[in-house]
Formats: structure tokens, sequence, C-alpha cells
């Protein structure tokens, strides 16, 4: 119940930053994204399934009407090719054959007659002489000019130009009925003696392929733009453009191979089917509505629903439950930490009976905790050290601000006594800057360039001093010098090169230096020529600097220099004293390459 009560706690206190909500969400888009692209690709998928078992219908649906009509076709052809090869058809096409043979005139007509009974969706059948301009059918004998359907000869046998089968789309007389007219033309050599047309009525076409053949509502033969057969009579022998379900779909521009594709015609959609047939130029086409097969769709679609909702509701109390796992060692940490003070003994004490990460983790949080505290009270001990060795340097680096103003009022009498600035004037100002660069203790660090700037206003006085005594040479990389130094921590080595080195010779001596950056930070080098110093004493001076802090220290040399680079930069810096290769003595300061003062404090 308390690890239930610390989880609620936490969700409450962080809100959306809670390491538990944040696994909660995170785990849950790992799931529930992988999730939904697996139900949208499914779904997709069993679309496209059905939308292809639709259209391959719609197809097959089509491939078996064009087997029927070309079906049809041929045997119209066949029908027309017997006719005109049988010997009394040819003596009728070739000879005065109507006034001397009316019994085998009967015999054609019989044959015909056969034909028409046999197939029921042929109207009527043609037998025409060119020679004798007469007619035989079915219907009736005559001559051309007084033969009942006047629209044939102008607008079927004139047009034909070959000895292959003609395909016309017409209306007897213009009227009625609708016709479909294979024509087969007769030649001897090269001439046309005549013409056998058989006669299909469309609408005895259509039922004979309602018995023969699955079609669907919207199924179409295209004849160029003319429509050649439609399950709807009025739509006979209409142009595609006065049809707005053939015109929607632009079949005109998709003839040209069999294929199947959803349109959206007046908002609803279709499976569109085209099957050209190259033999006379038809295409056939179906146009089946998709809402027939809705009702799939929609069932589709609920199991999906319902999927993907009753998986959501799974994934999310899986997230639930993972995340609640995955948090509890976090959430027992957080509750150690809260009542530190309680636990911190009872885990101390069966740290070795019983072990696991969370107590490991804990033992490693509550000792870091009393290392911060420890490292904190010596960090306030260091930094009142610090102040302390501060103060006992300025102590003993001048007089207060008190000897700072005497100094410039000794600058403007000279000034004025000799009318101008003088030797006098220019060494009272480099005192006073020297003086007043000592008095500020704002901040225990500066940076190189200004402690530079501080030495070399000492090494001005002491030249006015002692003229022709020394020589200082400056050889500080130009990058060290935005680096941060303790200040007074130059002036103080040029003092003692100076006073213990150059000034003991009564010769003329030199002081060099310089300023380089190693692999164990930076070291400002301050080395003379002067006499240098016995072992013994250079010995114990090096034994001194390396003992620890001493704060009772009154001097400003090297010791106090020395104790106040470790309080503030650590014990593995400092200062280092050495004897020179030749003859001197060379002292090192080693501070640690630091740009930015919030680095070291």
């Amino acid at each position: 119940m308390k690890t239930n009560r610390n989880l609620i706690q936490a969700v409450r206190l962080y809100k959306f930053q809670s390491l538990f909500i944040k696994s909660l969400i995170l785990i849950f888009l790992l799931v529930i994204v992988p999730f939904t692209g697996l139900s949208v690709v499914m779904y997709l998928q069993m679309n496209k399934a059905i939308e292809t078992e639709v259209s391959s219908i719609n197809m097959n649906s089509l491939y078996r009407v064009k087997d029927s009509i070309d079906n049809i076709f041929k045997q119209m052809d066949r029908v027309s090719l017997e006719m005109i090869y049988q010997d009394d058809v040819g003596s009728f096409m070739l000879s005065d054959f109507i006034n001397s043979n009316p019994a085998k005139m009967q015999t054609i007509r019989d044959k015909i007659s056969m034909y028409t009974r046999s197939f029921k969706y042929i109207d009527s059948l043609y037998v025409f002489s060119d020679k004798n301009n007469y007619m035989l059918s079915n219907r009736s004998n005559s001559s051309l000019e007084e033969f009942d359907d006047k629209s044939w000869y102008s607008s079927v046998y004139q047009k034909m130009d070959s000895n292959l089968s003609y395909l016309d789309l017409r209306k007897r007389n213009d009227t009625y009925p609708f016709y479909i007219s294979i024509t087969r033309p007769a030649y001897l050599y090269e001439d046309k003696i005549g013409a056998v047309t058989a006669n299909i009525d469309l609408e005895e076409l259509s039922k004979f392929l309602n018995q023969t053949s699955e079609q669907f509502e919207n199924t179409y033969i295209v004849n160029g733009d003319v429509v050649l057969y439609s399950l709807n009579r009025n739509e006979f022998m209409s142009n595609i453009q006065d049809i707005d379900l053939l015109n929607g779909a632009d079949v005109l521009a998709d003839n040209k191979e069999p294929h199947s594709s959803i349109k959206t015609i007046h908002g609803q959609k279709y499976i569109h089917s085209v099957l050209p047939s190259g033999d006379k130029g038809l295409t056939y086409i179906s146009l089946l509505p998709l809402i027939n097969y809705e009702q799939k769709m929609k069932d589709l679609r609920a199991f999906l629903y319902v999927f993907f909702g009753i998986g959501t509701i799974i994934v999310l109390i899986v997230s639930l439950l993972i995340s609640i796992k995955t948090f509890s060692p976090v959430n027992q940490i957080m509750s150690m930490i809260e009542d530190q003070e309680k636990l911190e003994p009872l885990m101390i004490s069966s740290e070795k009976s019983k072990w696991n990460e969370v107590r490991t983790i804990t033992n490693s949080i509550f000792r870091t905790l009393d290392a911060k505290k420890g490292l904190e009270q010596e960090l306030q001990l260091r930094m009142h050290s610090l102040r302390k060795a501060q103060t006992i340097a300025l102590q003993n680096q001048t007089t207060p601000h008190f000897l700072y103003n005497t100094l410039e009022t000794i600058k403007y009498l000279a000034i004025e006594l000799t009318k101008g600035h003088n030797p006098v004037s220019h060494m009272v100002t480099a005192l006073s800057d020297l003086l007043r660069r000592s008095l500020d203790t704002d901040n225990p660090l500066t940076d190189i360039r200004d402690e530079v700037q501080h030495a070399k206003q000492y090494v001005e006085i002491m030249q006015a001093r002692y003229p022709n005594k020394f020589d200082v040479v400056w050889q500080i990389q130009e990058s060290l010098l935005t680096c941060h130094i303790l200040k007074i921590s130059i002036q103080p080595l040029l003092e003692n090169a100076f006073q213990h080195g150059i000034i003991p010779t009564r010769n003329p001596g030199q002081i060099i230096i310089t300023g380089l950056r190693t692999s164990d930070g930076i070291v400002i080098t301050v080395s003379d020529n002067g006499i240098g110093m016995p072992d013994a004493q250079l010995k114990k001076l090096q034994q001194s600097m390396a003992s620890g802090v001493n704060l009772e220290e009154k001097h400003i040399g090297l010791k106090n220099l020395n104790q106040r680079i470790k309080l503030i930069f650590g014990d593995e810096f400092g200062v280092f004293i050495t004897r020179n290769l030749h003859r001197g003595t060379a002292v090192f300061i080693v501070i640690p390459e630091k740009k930015d003062l919030h680095e070291i404090v």
C-alpha cells in the first residue's frame, strides 16, 4: 500500500515530468504505433483483396460476354459463307434466275428460314444479287426498289470495298428494330456480284446473353463512340457522350488494353473493367457499383474497429503494468531517500545479509550525500583559511589607504615643483598603482595579464632605485594571458630573485619570467643568474613548502604563496624551487588552466 501511495504521490507531484508518466507514454507509443500500423496495413490489404476479387468477377463476366458475342459473330459469318458457296445461291447471283427457276428460289428461301428459325437472335437473312438487283429473305422476295429494308443497300452494301465480312449497327428503315448486320460480300474474281447479310436483333441478342452468361447491370459493347449493346434498350445505338456512366468513365481513353480500375462517377465508386476486342473493333465495358459490396466493407471496418479498440485497451493495460514494474525500484529509492534518517541504520545493519540493486544504489546515494556534507565543510574551512592568508599577505604588503593617498599627494607636489612629470612622479605613480591593485580584495584571483602588469610596476620601481643593476625578460605565451592566477603571485618571486639573488652579487644580473602550457597545467617560471642558494638551505625550504598549510605564517614570501595556491586550487598545485643548471635559482608556479572563474570557485 505504501508503494502504491508513493507512486500516486510521484505522479501527482511531477505530473508529465514524472519518470512513471514518461515511461508509460514511451512504452504505450512503442507498442501502439506498430499495432496501429499493422491494423492499417491489414485493413488496406483486405480492402484491396475485396476490390481485386470484385474486379476479377467483373472482368470474368466481360470475358464470358465477349466469348458469346464472338461465337455469335463467327456463326453468322459462317452462315453467310455457307449461303454464298451453295450452287443455287451462286446461280441466283450470276444469272437471270428469278423467272427461269422459281423452284430453286423457293429452295433458297427454305434454307434462309432454316437459319432464322435455328438462331432466335437472327431477325432476318438477306441474299442479294447485284446482277438481278433482287433480294431474297425470310421476310419477302422482291426487287431492291420494292424491298422493305430501304436503308440496307446504302448503309451496308455500298460501303463494302473488300471481300471481308462487314459489321454495321443500324435500324431497319432507320426506325425499328435495332440490328447488328454482319454482311459477307460475294465476289467473282474482282467483281462484286452480291452479298449475304445476317441481321441480329439486339433485343433478342440481349435475351440470349442473359440466358447464356452472367451480366451486370451496367454492361456495354461499344463500337467506336456508339453503344452497340446495353441491357437498357433505350441506350441502343446511343452516343457514349449521351450516357452519364460512360461519359464519366472516359471509356475512349482507356480501351487500349484489358484492365480494371476504380473510378468515382457522380460521387459513387465503380469497378470499371474494359476489354477491347480487336476482331471487330469492339470494346466491352462493365461498370460495377462498389455499393453492392458495401456490406462486406462495413463488416470489415466493424471488425477492425473492434479489434483495434480491444487491442488498444490491452496495450494500455500491459504498458501500465510494465511501467509500474519498471518504476517500482525507483519508487523504493525515492521512499528510502525521503526517510533517510529512519532507514539508513537499518540498511547498514542488513547490507551484508541481503543484497539487491536498489539497496546498493541507495547506499551509494547516502554515501554521496555524506561526502557532499564533508566537502561543504572542508570548502568552508579552506575559504576561511584563504581569506585569512590573503589578509596576512595584504597586511605585510602595505599599510591602509592612508599610505596610497599620501603617495598620490607626493606625486602631485613633485609635478608642481618641476612643472611637469619627472622620475620622482613616475616612481610614485608606479608605487601608487601597485598599492591600488594590492588593496583590491574583492576577488582572490585575477587574470595573468593583470598580474604581469602588477609585477612590471614593481620592476619599474626597483629599476629606478637600482639603475642598470638588472634586466627582466618576459616570455609568457600570449594565449595564457586570459587564464586566472592568484593575486600578488609573480611580484613576490621577482622580489626574492632580486633581493636574494641579484643584489648580493654586486654585478648586473638578469631575471627571466616564462609562461608555458604543459600537461600538468600552466607553469610560470621566475629564474635568475644570481648567487643561488646553499644546498642545505634549499633542501630545508623545499621540505617546509611540502608540509601542510600553516595559517600562522606571517610573511608573504614563497611559503605564503604556496599555501594560498594549494588552498584555492588543490594540493597537487603550488610553488616549487630548484637550482638553475648553470647559476642562480628557479622558482615555478604550477596552477591549472582555468579561464572562467566559475570553474575554480
